[in-house]
Formats: structure tokens, sequence, C-alpha cells
């Protein structure tokens, strides 16, 4: 069973496979509530991200990039892009209380709008 988020309906089902028992959904939610389950709403983490390289590239490289522009006069502009789309996918998944589950972003988007901007 592939699921990229544990709801309810899918752990009775998995308990159902596993074990061969069938508990309601309530049953379900109340043992994963005495287990330290909470339903939460997924925090949207893109796959390409580096966070490890990121921190790298600022603590390395950035420096003298800075020292630069400031010895030319120039200005520095972080760029940014987003887009708003008109759906919200992620749902809520349960997971242990302070642990918020990550849903990683997909393509098939209905109606998106891209923005590119720097400050």
């Amino acid at each position: 069973m592939e699921f990229a988020l544990w709801n309810r309906a899918a752990v009775m089902q998995l308990v159902e496979c596993e074990c061969g028992i069938r508990l309601s959904v309530r049953g379900i939610g109340n043992y994963l509530k005495r287990w330290g389950f909470t339903p939460q709403k997924p925090i949207k983490k893109a796959y390409g991200q580096r966070p490890e390289a990121v921190k790298n590239w600022l603590d390395n490289e950035y420096p003298a990039i800075e020292q630069r522009a400031k010895a030319e006069g120039a200005e520095i502009h972080w760029g940014d892009e987003t887009a708003v789309v008109n759906t919200d996918v992620r749902g809520r998944s349960y997971a242990p209380v302070g642990k918020t589950p990550v849903a990683f972003a997909v393509g098939g988007t209905r109606q998106k709008l891209s923005m590119v901007a720097t400050v």
C-alpha cells in the first residue's frame, strides 16, 4: 500500500491487510491519539531542495560576493519565484505530536500563475 499521507482510513486498511482485523475509523483515530499521533496538515516541500548546499554557499561563497558588491557600490538583489494554484491537495495526515509530515510537491495543477520578484 503506497500512501503519501496516512489518514485513519489508510491505517484501517493496513490493520485489516496485515492483521485481518477490521476496526472502525473512529477506533483507529482513538488508537492513533493514544499512541501520540495527531491529525496535521503537512508542509509542502519541493523535491529539489538542498538545504546543506545552500548553507554552505551562504557561509563560504556569499561573503566574498557581498564584499565585492560593497566595493563596487552595487546592490545585491535576492530573487524568488512562486506560484499560485487553485488547488491544495495536502489534506491531513496523522503524525507524532511535534513531527509535521511533509508532502512533496508534484505537478499537474489545473490553474497556475507563476511570479518572479527581487528584494
